[in-house]
């Protein structure tokens, strides 16, 4: 047990999932995969124990998803505290930005914390049921970066961080999310899994291969282009089996059109979030990514909510305790 403190304000940013190596373990491992922690849209909670009952500030549906995540942590935990959280800002579920994992993480590292229960990530991962599939979350969540999740043999068991690294600091991630959808989530996911075929060996191959020899050697040597161009080729190639489920190789329209203008503009890394809708695309630095989002914002017409840059977050969530 660790001293525990009067109040605790965590952060975090959002996680971008590249794709899944082998969703079915074909290969013999589960979920392994790729992707990476940006700085925003982020979470941001305050939180201290409560004498009178559970007390959640927060927008619906946000409050309804801490409310859960709280009666999960007493579940696993057999605690009997009642806690006040405050949501300063929490992005939409089910958006491809990874919230349910970076909202259940902060939460059940604030309840932690204000009880003094020491644990391994694995351990404050379980309290709040996250990590089930792609780890990517909770290690991003842990310790920022771009990750590769090594993948499981059990379903239950938290897959180990296989690589991790820092992108370049100057790198940016234009973000786009198409206003009025969701990605699948709940039962639907499930069900798609559940329905997916064997993948190729040759497929999974390709996917190392872009992984190793392309994505983490591109970023070690600060290489925008190549990095780019690996990062495109193995979003298309891991997002193959879904897409029957979506209905091509993104989850909107407005994706897909955005996506081919932006490679027509000789910006090569374009790709979709897990399950969409967001759309990113990587830039080498603050001025081109400025100058892509305001032509997109005029061409497409979108507004501030539906597009924005943001940089590579190459460090853990933060956890500030006070009086």
């Amino acid at each position: 047990m660790s001293p525990a403190p009067e109040s605790v304000i965590i952060e975090t940013g959002s996680r971008l999932h590249f794709g899944l190596i082998d969703p079915v373990g074909s290969s013999g491992r589960l979920y392994a995969g790729a992707g990476v922690m940006v700085e925003s849209p982020g979470v941001r909670l305050a939180a201290r124990l409560s004498q009178d009952g559970d007390r959640v500030a927060a927008e619906d549906p946000v409050a309804g998803r801490v409310a859960d995540f709280i009666c999960r942590f007493r579940k696993h935990t057999g605690c009997d505290a009642r806690f006040n959280i405050e949501i300063a800002s929490c992005p939409g579920d089910h958006l491809g930005l990874g919230t349910g994992t970076q909202l259940g993480m902060a939460v059940s590292t604030a309840c932690s914390n204000l009880l003094g229960l020491d644990g391994e990530i694995e351990a404050v991962a379980g309290r709040t049921d996250r990590g089930r599939r792609s780890a990517i979350g909770v290690h991003g969540f842990e310790r920022g970066g771009f990750l590769i999740d090594g993948g499981k043999t059990e379903e239950r068991e938290l897959s180990a961080l296989r690589a991790r690294i820092e992108l370049p600091r100057a790198w940016r991630f234009l973000l786009v999310i198409a206003p009025g959808h969701h990605g699948l989530s709940g039962q639907q996911e499930a069900d798609c899994f559940e329905q997916l075929g064997a993948i190729p060996a040759e497929t999974v191959g390709r996917l190392e291969a872009l992984l190793d020899k392309g994505l983490l050697t591109a970023a070690e040597n600060d290489d925008w282009p190549a990095f780019s161009r690996a990062l495109h080729e193995f979003g298309l190639l891991a997002g193959e089996p879904f897409q029957e489920a979506q209905g091509g190789a993104f989850s909107t329209d407005l994706a897909a059109e955005i996506a081919r203008h932006l490679r027509g503009a000789g910006i090569e890394g374009v790709g979709q979030s897990s399950w969409g809708p967001a759309l990113y695309a990587l830039l080498p630095g603050q001025r081109e990514a400025e100058t892509a989002a305001e032509e997109l914002r005029k061409r497409f017409g979108l507004h501030d909510g539906e597009i924005r840059v943001t940089r590579p977050r190459n460090r853990g969530a933060t956890v500030e305790a006070g009086a």
